[in-house]
């Protein structure tokens, strides 16, 4: 991909949506797809036009679950995104926009802002 391809993308990214879910990176999504199939795992990367890239996934086909270790989805099959905890979406959006992942180590400065925001809610999917 050449610089100025690579800078509209990132300029799409951040006026989008996909903004939030690129700052989720690292943490556990579901994504319900338009054909009533579900992908769980941990989110990679997405980009503006909502692909993204999973790892560690469940699929859930006609109430049939498989594993995969790795998993893409194309952002035109996607219904919704649901994530395991409540999301602060400014902060996610200038992880995105930093170019970081929401997930840090623990022995980070910043770990307190991002932690924040997923404590205290329940969890979608054991």
């Amino acid at each position: 991909m050449s610089a100025v391809a690579a800078a509209s993308e990132k300029k799409r990214l951040e006026s989008s949506c996909a903004a939030v879910l690129q700052g989720m990176s690292g943490k556990t999504v579901v994504v319900e797809m338009r054909d009533e199939n579900y992908v769980i795992g941990t989110l990679e990367s997405c980009d503006s036009q909502l692909n993204m890239r999973l790892q560690n996934v469940t699929l859930i086909r006609n109430f049939q679950k498989s594993q995969e270790a790795e998993y893409f989805v194309t952002g035109k099959h996607v219904r919704f995104v649901h994530f395991e905890n409540r999301v602060h979406s400014e902060a996610a959006i200038r992880r995105c926009q930093k170019g970081v992942s929401a997930v840090k180590s623990k022995f980070q400065p910043n770990r307190r802002l991002d932690q924040k925001q997923f404590d205290g809610s329940r969890k979608i999917v054991d």
